[in-house]
């Protein structure tokens, strides 16, 4: 029996050892850490903010059904309307610490207070007047305080405007000096409480009777002849709410009866206005807000608010002598009827009065 061995080299099998795959230690792999688990917001946090945030729509409400219908929120419109914003500034860090997925809350309760409650306007779009024939003008509106706040410095606000139609409220003993010399190229109308200084003619001029006892206030009307066209303008002062903002402290029904007094006189102011006919403009010191009844009373004679449709900030004009030293309220106005365009709304400088002016320009069509 022959073997292997025996058989010639070449067809010998030549068997080569593989030594074994070295055994190769797999690494063990942590698992992967468990997702943190966002605590909840503490309980007490979203009752404050939830409380906070009903507050403030309730503020917004009440400005949509006329911020003067109740005594207490007559009050608050002529309070700065930011205060309403502090307590959500601080609650920012206490979302950030214990609530930060909920941030959002306290933003947008800041931004609440900043747009509407302050009553922020931007005018996105203007109205163009290319290829329409009219008259530009420029109106100013202006309690000038009788001049305690310096004659030549209200003089200078004034000229600084470089207005068609200036209208001065508590201009007692004002008229002298510098601002006759330069209303000297104005056709200028004087009575009780006010100038009426205008570049156009003035054909006639009354007076409106305001009065409400034992208050007496009045309003100037004036018709103007502007280009081809007859304009009615109304230079009005109010009521002031002072005594009735002081005397909150004796009782509640000082400031009820002072609110009462100016909402009689808007809505009287508004009866006069009814029978207009043409071009109307209104402007003074209305001593009340946009969002007050006053506003309800001037919509329903089809008059509107210039700084509404073409202001651009708030447009506020008192205040600034205030402690606080800014102005905080927007209680000046200019109103106007269809037949006007406005063009730009905005306010002038706070040197001369307690009141700063509110300037419009405006465009009036000819028929």
């Amino acid at each position: 029996m022959s073997t292997e061995n025996d058989l010639p080299r070449r067809h010998r099998r030549t068997v080569q050892f593989q030594p074994p795959p070295p055994i190769v230690q797999r690494e063990e792999v942590e698992p992967p850490p468990p997702k943190a688990v966002l605590a909840p917001c503490p309980r007490w946090l979203q009752v404050a903010a939830f409380l906070y945030a009903t507050l403030l729509l309730a503020l917004s409400t009440i400005n949509l059904l006329g911020s003067d219908r109740w005594w207490w929120s007559a009050l608050n419109q002529y309070l700065p309307q930011w205060v309403w914003g502090l307590v959500p500034v601080a609650l920012v860090p206490i979302y950030l610490k214990q609530c930060r997925r909920a941030i959002w809350m306290p933003i947008g309760m800041i931004l609440w207070v900043l747009i509407p409650i302050m009553d922020f306007r931007f005018a996105l779009i203007r109205p163009t007047t290319v290829d329409q024939k009219g008259t530009y003008l420029r109106l100013m509106t202006y309690n000038v305080k009788n001049g305690h706040y310096g004659h030549s410095q209200m003089t200078h606000t004034i000229e600084e405007a470089n207005a068609d139609i200036i209208l001065l409220q508590q201009a007692h003993g004002t008229y002298k000096d510098e601002l006759v010399t330069y209303l000297n190229k104005y056709h200028v109308q004087r009575v009780d409480q006010y100038i009426f200084a205008s570049k156009f003619p003035i054909l006639e001029s009354s007076i409106q009777d305001l009065s409400v006892l034992p208050m007496h206030l009045v309003a100037l009307r004036c018709k103007l002849a502007i280009g081809t066209r007859i304009a009615t303008v109304y230079s009005v002062h109010l009521l002031s709410p002072r005594n009735g903002i002081s005397g909150i402290r004796k009782s509640s029904e000082i400031m009820y009866w002072n609110n009462r007094i100016r909402q009689i006189q808007g809505y009287r102011l508004a009866e006069y206005l009814r029978h207009e006919w043409g071009p109307v403009l209104l402007a003074g010191d209305l001593n009340t807000p946009v969002q007050s009844s006053l506003s309800e009373h001037l919509s329903d004679v089809n008059l509107y608010n210039a700084f509404n449709l073409v202001g651009r900030g708030y447009g506020y004009t008192y205040g600034h002598t205030l402690p606080l030293r800014h102005s905080f309220a927007r209680i000046d106005h200019i109103y106007l009827s269809r037949d006007w365009v406005a063009l730009n709304c905005f306010t002038g400088s706070a040197e001369g009065s307690d009141h700063r002016p509110l300037i419009a320009d405006l465009f009036l069509p000819e028929h």
